[in-house]
């Protein structure tokens, strides 16, 4: 599954939730202002099975790099064509 995150802001414990569902076949994207959601909840998905992966040109749009974001997560930045890459092989996909 997919878990698609585009807000900077969610209900602390439906995100907790999400997180913990995701399995080590799951993957988060946090993208568009969803980028703010992976510093605000990085505690929460230090637990979390899932990749986790942020979209590059977000980052560069909001002068963020992977340092600034959560230094104890393993996260994944991605370009436009690995994102649809990512998009062809996670389903079904839940965007938040």
């Amino acid at each position: 599954m997919l878990y698609t995150f585009a807000h900077p802001s969610y209900d602390a414990m439906a995100f907790r939730q999400y997180s913990q569902a995701a399995g080590c076949d799951d993957a988060l994207l946090f993208w568009q202002d969803g980028v703010w959601a992976l510093i605000k909840y990085a505690a929460e998905l230090q637990d979390c099975d899932g990749r986790i992966y942020v979209l590059q040109q977000d980052l560069q749009a909001r002068n963020l790099n992977l340092d600034h974001l959560a230094p104890h997560l393993a996260v994944t930045a991605l370009s436009l064509s690995e994102w649809v890459s990512l998009t062809e092989r996670c389903f079904p996909q839940l965007a938040r």
